[in-house]
């Protein structure tokens, strides 16, 4: 989930780096929601050792 965060994120940069500032701002969102979830599911769940 980290790795396709950070692809988003580097996919955002390009976008704005070209110049197409809407796409850029819209991906920047939707990945800052699925920043969100990961970050609210991750801090909640249980955690468990497999040993």
């Amino acid at each position: 989930m980290i790795a396709l965060l950070f692809s988003l994120l580097t996919i955002t940069m390009g976008l704005n780096y070209f110049g197409r500032t809407g796409a850029g701002t819209t991906l920047f969102l939707i990945t800052l929601a699925l920043s969100i979830y990961w970050l609210k599911f991750h801090a909640t769940s249980v955690l468990t050792i497999q040993l």
